[in-house]
Formats: C-alpha cells, sequence, structure tokens
C-alpha cells in the first residue's frame, strides 16, 4: 500500500523583526537564493516522499493563495500537490491547525515555514521506539544547541518531555525545540477555544499527560527570523544544503542478484540494505541507485516492471524510516533482443554516464561521496567520476557503509 505523506506548514505569522521586508510579503516566502524560502522547506520534505503540503496562512494570505495551489508551476515542478489553508483571523498556531483539520490526514508533520532542520523526517514519522509511551500524540524534533539564549529548553524524562523552560538569560547548551512535529490529529481534540498556541497552551498539558515524546537530531538549522539569519541564509543556505552522496548499485549489493530480478515477489534483500541505507539517511548522505538494467534490453521485462519494483523498494525502505533520494539504471546491452537498446552506451557501468547525470542534477560533495558495488565496474565507475569507488562483499553493505561513515 502506497504511503501517502503530508506535511502541514505554518505561515501566517507577520514576522516584525524583519520591518520593511515583510511589509507586503510573508517572512516564509521572502526571497533566499533564487526562490522564495518556503519553496526549500518544500523541496527538502520532498527527498523524503512528503507529497501533500498544506500551507497554513494568515498574514498577507492573498500572496500566499496567488502563488501556491495544486495546478501552481511550484507544485508540478515538485509532482506534488499543494493547498493553502487561510485562517479568517489570527488563531494561533493550534487554532490554525484547528480550522485546517478538514485537510489535514490521522497523522502529519507540522512545521515552521520560516526555518529550516535538515535530519531524518522519517526517523521522526515512521520509526517506532520500545522506550516510547503507546498513547503518544505528538513527536517533537529536539535540536542540541551551545546557546539557548534564543529558544528556551527543553526537558525529558527518558523518551518523554516533561517540561519546557524559558530562554536563559546567559549562554548555556541544551536540547531546544525545533519546532517540528509529527502529529496524531486526535491531538487537536485538546484545542477547546482560539486563539490557542501550541507550545503554551497544549504541549504543556501533553506533557503532563506523558504523551508528548522528545526526539535529539543533529543536522544543519536556520530560522529567517531576524535580519542576521536571513542574510545568513541568503548567502549560505544554498552550499548549507548540499550533501555528499552514496552512489549504490542494486542488484548483488542491495538485494540478492538471482538473475535479472525485476518481480516483487523475486525481490530479495540484502542483509543489513535497509540499515545501511537508514544509517546514510541519518547522516546527512544523498543516497542514489545506479543500476545495469540489461534484462530490458534482452526483452525479459520493460521499464514499467522496473519502475513498479523501484516503487515497492520505496514503500520498504520508508516503513524503516529510510529513503532513496534518486534512482538511475541503464536499459542498454550491445547484444540485446530490442533493437533500439542494442547500443554502446555512455550509462553502462563502468561508463559514468548515470553518475554523472545524478551529480548535474544533485551537485553533491563529492570529495566525501563514495559508490558501492559488487562487481569491479561498479568501483571503476565511482572512480572514474572522482569519488571513491570500492567492490564490496555480499551482504557486507551495512559494515562499509559504518566503516565510512566513522572515516568522515
Amino acid at each position: 500500500m502506497k504511503i501517502v505523506k503530508q506535511a502541514a506548514i505554518l505561515i501566517g505569522g507577520k514576522g516584525t523583526r524583519l520591518g520593511d521586508a515583510v511589509r507586503s510579503t510573508p517572512k516564509p516566502l521572502l526571497d533566499v537564493c533564487g526562490r522564495p524560502f518556503v519553496e526549500h522547506v518544500m523541496l527538502n520534505l520532498r527527498r523524503f516522499g512528503f507529497t501533500e503540503f498544506v500551507l497554513l496562512a494568515g498574514y498577507q494570505s492573498g500572496v500566499v493563495s496567488e502563488k501556491y495551489s495544486e495546478n501552481s508551476t511550484f507544485a508540478q515542478e515538485v509532482q506534488a500537490t499543494i493547498k493553502v489553508v487561510v485562517e479568517p483571523s489570527p488563531m494561533g498556531t493550534g487554532g490554525a491547525l484547528q480550522y485546517a483539520r478538514d485537510h489535514l490526514r490521522e497523522e502529519f508533520l507540522l512545521l515552521n515555514g520560516d526555518s529550516i532542520f535538515d535530519f531524518n523526517y522519517l526517523d521522526l514519522s515512521n520509526c517506532e521506539r520500545d522506550n516510547e509511551p503507546a498513547d503518544w500524540l505528538c513527536r517533537v524534533a529536539l535540536l542540541p544547541v551551545e546557546n539557548a539564549t534564543r529558544y528556551g529548553f527543553v526537558e525529558l524524562d527518558g523518551s518523554q518531555i516533561t517540561a519546557f523552560r524559558e530562554k536563559p538569560t546567559v549562554p548555556q547548551s541544551g536540547l531546544i525545540n525545533s519546532g517540528v512535529y509529527w502529529i496524531k490529529s486526535s491531538m487537536l481534540d485538546a484545542i477547546e477555544e482560539t486563539p490557542c498556541s501550541l507550545e503554551q497552551d497544549i504541549f504543556p498539558k501533553l506533557a503532563g499527560e506523558g504523551r508528548l515524546i522528545g526526539r535529539a537530531y543533529s543536522g544543519f538549522f536556520i530560522d529567517i527570523g531576524i535580519p542576521e539569519d536571513l542574510e545568513a541564509a541568503r548567502v549560505n543556505l544554498s552550499e548549507k544544503l548540499r550533501k555528499p552522496a552514496a552512489f549504490l548499485d542494486r542488484d548483488g549489493t542491495l538485494n540478492h542478484d538471482d538473475g535479472y530480478t525485476h518481480k516483487i515477489d523475486d525481490f530479495r534483500w540484502m542483509h543489513g540494505a535497509i540499515s545501511a541505507i537508514k544509517a546514510l539517511n541519518d547522516a546527512g548522505y544523498l543516497v542514489f541507485i545506479v543500476t545495469n538494467q540489461a534484462g530490458i534490453a534482452r526483452g525479459y521485462y520493460n521499464d514499467a516492471a522496473v519502475d513498479t519494483l523501484h516503487e515497492w523498494m520505496a514503500d520498504e525502505l520508508a516503513r524503516a524510516g529510510a529513503h532513496i533520494d534518486d534512482i538511475r539504471y541503464c536499459p542498454h546491452h550491445p547484444q540485446g533482443a530490442v533493437a533500439e537498446l542494442a547500443i554502446a552506451c555512455d550509462c553502462r557501468k563502468p561508463n559514468t554516464g548515470m553518475l554523472d547525470s545524478l551529480i548535474a542534477q544533485w551537485n553533491p560533495r563529492l570529495s566525501a561521496s563514495f559508490m558501492l558495488g559488487d562487481t569491479d565496474k561498479d568501483a571503476e565507475a565511482g572512480i572514474a567520476v572522482g569519488i571513491l569507488g570500492k567492490k564490496i562483499e555480499p551482504s557486507s553493505i551495512l559494515q562499509e557503509v559504518e566503516q565510512l561513515l566513522e572515516q568522515r
């Protein structure tokens, strides 16, 4: 069953600390690196399989409604649905959610449109943990910081948030609320009147009931709420969001190579493969599959079969809190039975066409990138594009990934 992931994004605040910059434009729609900041937020979420976005608008909502819709240029760019829900009057974060309730799924991600916390969202949304209460209503992504004077502290007892502390008057390290939440819609039953603030009115109540979970993550974080941070984002955001990449072969590396694998029923994950992909996600790596699929050229199966299998793999990974960012496969072979595919191409490994295409699209940091596969030609393709290329033994991918991550 296809997993549909939804993110609700708060973009209704006035952003008064930014002065004239937000006089006619909501803060999340300010230009940063060539596009509205909130589009960077949505593009990052799209990597993790989020395909529904609900924009909770208030201040200058007409600008938001005009810019985004289900048929907007940006919706088509990211291949996602976008719905704008406008609160009739300032209702607070909790009130805005309550007003939009009919548009929200049973579980959904909530985050601010004026900040980015770059971590593995699928761990927050999909991974259950034994030490957490079964009746939780909200998981909060926590960020360790050296100076919490702008944010205030969050206190934990095991996995449960017990208190939110005021901003310290002197610099102190600790865990802060990043503003990213995985929420059960039944939590909204606690909102009895509006205006209502999640952070001030609802979360303390849930914490007292032991139903508010906190999980700490590391990753790049920026909030454009003050002029200095807005300028920093305009200068540095594109570079800060660049990641190293892991290029992975498929058959014989991620799954057992039983000969032209193309059916879901025949697919068998290698031991440790899913855990290896999640470890790369958690470490902030882009994860790509680059696979020779000569069975297409030989007429054993077609592109649709490959796409169906890869969609199934994506769902399997998502349930484990993992994902693949992009896939390239080569359908050619010089001795193929399908005439138009029976060619010597530049994409069949050890040639580098598939890797070159991914590098051109994603612009990864190559200095820390690598290619892993079970054949010499996999390693050769990686080396040819200037990254570490390594031939690995079957079922060793988790061990190899852990060692590489430890070295980087």
